[in-house]
């Protein structure tokens, strides 16, 4: 599982758009898919906040993101994420209670799906040379797609009433490698991508 470094400019959505999209020369395997990045306020004290809140639901977006209420992931895979967020929370020290109890830091998840096509096009004389090429013999065309799927991991410092209604992240984590198709490969990427997200980032925790 690929690892990018622990500290990024862009914003998250553009980096998780970067890791969704196509990959510059295809896949054999669907091993090529992962990778793990994250990102974090270099300003900010991880280790003063206590407590945290998950949210209830995990959305997926495709197609046209402006469509409401947008989809959810798989209900087994939405609750494992869940879980594994909460594991990897309460292993590093914090204590979980409801958005209601206004949290410390408030954890939430996303899932991004595209399709990438890709497509092949020459004449036969690209593997019969011998014979020469033929401008009356049409072309070879292939076609094949493959399906990226992204989790997007946010953790924003909790506040009933922000700045200009708006939430700062001070953490965000993009796992690359879900929605294979595959219920069970899926399952294991959620878990080995959200533990990875947690050890590539040594700062979050209570010392």
């Amino acid at each position: 599982m690929s690892r990018v470094g622990k500290s990024f400019a862009p914003p998250i959505l553009a980096i998780g758009l970067l890791l969704a999209g196509c990959h510059p020369t295809g896949v054999e395997y669907i091993s090529d898919l992962d990778v793990v990045a994250t990102t974090h306020d270099a300003t900010f004290n991880f280790t003063t906040p206590n407590t945290y809140s998950l949210p209830n639901a995990v959305y997926l977006v495709e197609g046209d993101p402006t469509v409401t209420p947008p989809a959810r992931v798989d209900p087994v895979l939405e609750q494992l994420i869940l879980t594994t967020l909460k594991t990897e929370m309460d292993a590093s020290g914090y204590t979980q209670v409801p958005v209601g109890q206004s949290p410390d830091l408030a954890v939430d998840a996303a899932a991004l799906k595209v399709t990438n096509v890709n497509y092949y096009y020459g004449y036969w004389c690209t593997y019969w040379t011998y014979y020469g090429c033929y401008p009356y013999y049409p072309p070879v065309v292939g076609v094949s797609t493959y399906v990226v799927g992204t989790l997007l991991v946010d953790m924003v410092p909790f506040s009933a009433t922000p700045p200009g209604n708006q939430y700062k992240g001070v953490w965000t984590a993009v796992i690359r490698g879900i929605e294979t198709g595959s219920k069970s490969t899926d399952q294991q990427r959620v878990v080995n991508g959200i533990s990875q997200a947690f050890i590539q980032s040594p700062y979050l925790g209570k010392p």
